[in-house]
């Protein structure tokens, strides 16, 4: 690939798959509307930028995570290690794998249907004004809860439905638990957090079938590179949105392209 061309991929990924405007319907939009490359390998490897640059941002949650994690289930003592094993720390590692299972079931039952779903710019439209509206309604929301078991559980749902393009993960994620109520900064930590599994798990079944060298060529690296680097600050950005109560922006944002599309699709 084109050094140039998968900056500019590299660089699109990055943005749009941690802000709420959703990765996957804008990579339709450019395939039908803009240009069209057919690379599952690249699309494997910008994606495995965007991961890097959630887990990077949120080490040490993450590494509470995966120590809580096997802590609890390999019954690992923890005397001494009360700086990382907690009752908290230990219900989010769970949390995180309930809200998992939904976007695992969902993946597995529409395997086969992948090609028609990301071949429909008229969805794409459409659920480009379903995230935007989902955001909307996170305008006047207030954020004093916790995350429990059933918050996570509705919150890994809307994560399944995200498997839609168009349906933003973070935007579909972070919204459900502001309408919930969870406190901003909880939910978008879960949401951040939440992504970890479900992209690494599509990421490791691609990425065992393809050869070293491909996966090294210079393109794909560039696309890495890029996608981790704008990925992070994407990440950063949107954090620093959130916190000023100002989610509902992109949600105009959404609307805007959902109804370009959707015209466009018609004409």
């Amino acid at each position: 690939m084109d050094p140039i061309f998968a900056l500019l991929l590299g660089v699109i990924q990055g943005i749009t798959e941690w802000l709420p405007i959703s990765s996957s319907g804008h990579l339709v939009i450019m395939q039908k509307l803009l240009f069209s490359y057919n690379s599952v390998l690249f699309d494997i490897m910008v994606h495995g930028g965007t991961l890097l640059a959630v887990i990077v941002t949120f080490w040490r949650d993450f590494i509470d995570l995966i120590a809580n994690f096997f802590m609890t289930f390999l019954e690992i003592p923890h005397d001494g290690l009360h700086a990382f094993y907690s009752s908290a720390k230990r219900e989010l590692s769970w949390y995180i794998i309930v809200g998992t299972i939904p976007i695992a079931i969902v993946g597995y039952l529409l395997k086969d249907y992948v090609d028609v779903i990301f071949n429909n710019l008229e969805l794409v439209g459409f659920c480009l004004l379903v995230t935007g509206l989902w955001i909307y309604l996170t305008k006047n929301s207030k954020h004093f809860k916790k995350l429990n078991l059933k918050s996570c559980t509705i919150i890994g749902l809307a994560q399944a439905v995200a498997i839609l393009p168009g349906i933003s993960r973070s935007g579909s994620t972070i919204s459900t638990g502001l309408l919930l109520g969870i406190d901003r900064d909880d939910a978008v930590k879960f949401s951040f957090l939440l992504s970890i599994p479900a992209v690494a798990g599509a990421l490791t079944l691609e990425v065992v079938n393809s050869p070293l060298s491909h996966i090294m060529s210079l393109g794909n690296l560039i696309g890495f590179l890029s996608s981790f680097i704008v990925g992070i600050l994407a990440i950063k950005f949107l954090l620093a949105v959130i916190r000023r109560n100002h989610f509902h922006w992109f949600s105009y944002y959404c609307f805007l392209v959902g109804g370009i599309v959707l015209l466009t699709s018609l004409i």
